[in-house]
């Protein structure tokens, strides 16, 4: 090893190092405990800079800044990956128990009931039979007797109608 490679893994080091100490004191994403979290940050480091490592090989013009802001840029995309998977799959945990006893949870299992009495019968069935008794859209559009996209349809407009419902419930109860 040269002595310019030496001082440009020393670089590399302590730009890994900065970049994990940044990165310690980010909130943990959900799904993740902070010992899985810290070994996955650590495997971007290590992708990194092997990256950088293959810049400096290629002679391609790199500073400590470079080196710094390339580690830290990729542990960003990282984590902002995994919170915008948890924002689209949910917040909960895989192996934490659902909790239904909290108060805001009973607030919204009586929003969505005063909600369902709102919607007529008929309607009302549909969400009971599909999401309740775990129905699906063709069983339901057999029995009666009407096509797969018109039960489809039908489920969209009411989920809308549903969202519309609980919404002003909640509007209501911050007027008063």
């Amino acid at each position: 090893m040269t002595c310019v490679e030496h001082i440009m893994s020393r670089e590399i080091d302590v730009a890994a190092r900065e970049a994990l100490t940044r990165t310690y004191r980010w909130r943990v994403p959900f799904n993740w405990t902070r010992p899985q979290w810290r070994e996955e940050m650590l495997s971007e480091v290590a992708l990194a800079v092997i990256e950088l490592s293959w810049e400096t090989a290629m002679e391609l013009p790199t500073n400590s800044a470079h080196f710094q802001s390339m580690i830290q840029n990729k542990l960003l995309r990282r984590y902002r990956q995994e919170w915008a998977f948890n924002k689209h799959f949910g917040r909960q945990m895989v192996n934490e128990p659902t909790d239904y006893h909290r108060p805001d949870m009973e607030d919204l299992h009586l929003r969505l009931q005063v909600s369902m009495d709102a919607l007529p019968e008929k309607d009302s069935l549909l969400i009971r039979q599909l999401y309740w008794e775990k129905r699906t859209e063709t069983q339901i559009a057999s029995e009666a007797g009407v096509s797969v996209p018109a039960i489809c349809k039908r489920k969209k407009r009411l989920l809308c109608h549903l969202r519309n419902l609980l919404e002003n419930i909640e509007d209501e109860r911050l007027i008063k």
